[in-house]
């Protein structure tokens, strides 16, 4: 077995790393650049967004990482390729955001980026699911949660890949927008469940 702390210890850095790397892919416009620096900050709004949107999800795999370490009571050799394969792919996101950032409107770029965004989320949820199948993931409540959202972050960015080679460009977040209430929704429901669960449990421990 290896040390969970240790390995955490590493993902926190090399997160941290592809987090400050993103916003190093936008380069500063030159001082004599056409139109004024207005219109060339306006000019990279595309490299912004793409930026924002990919701090904001590396953000949120960050938070499920940690939860998933939480949640785990030992790692084995195959954990450990998940976690560095997972690792190796968070590295590649500063790559394929800046790609999509300078193409948007190139559907290849869009491919590029959530197939990039489907792989972390997979491999997340490969490591959660083999943690479970060989024990050493505590059940309970936080697990199935962890769980359900790692499925509709594969689910979204995996449609978000296919959609882009099916319908327009300016049509893709129309087509995820259902995606997420649903999900939103569905963690709503959970939270309530949880929520009744352990009210429940209130009256046991009392009488115990």
């Amino acid at each position: 077995m290896f040390s969970k702390h240790r390995i955490e210890a590493l993902s926190d850095a090399v997160i941290a790393i592809a987090m400050t790397l993103l916003v190093i892919e936008i380069k500063a416009p030159p001082a004599d650049v056409p139109g004024g620096l207005a219109y060339a900050l306006l000019h990279d709004r595309h490299e912004w967004i793409s930026f924002a949107v990919s701090f904001t999800l590396a953000s949120i795999f960050w938070s499920i990482q940690h939860r998933v370490f939480d949640e785990m009571e030992e790692m084995d050799t195959v954990s450990l390729v998940l976690t560095f394969a997972f690792l190796g792919f968070v590295t590649v996101l500063p790559f394929s955001t800046a790609v999509w950032g300078r193409h948007i409107n190139d559907p290849i770029a869009h491919t590029v980026y959530f197939c990039n965004q489907f792989l972390i989320a997979s491999l997340l949820l490969l490591k959660l699911e083999r943690a479970r199948i060989k024990g050493h993931l505590r059940s309970g409540i936080e697990s199935d949660s962890l769980r359900l959202r790692l499925l509709f972050m594969c689910l979204l960015m995996g449609s978000a890949a296919i959609a882009t080679r099916l319908v327009r460009i300016d049509h893709v977040w129309w087509f995820l927008f259902p995606l997420a209430l649903i999900a939103r929704y569905m963690r709503h429901l959970q939270k309530k469940k949880a929520t009744a669960l352990a009210a429940a449990a209130v009256p046991t421990i009392r009488e115990g």
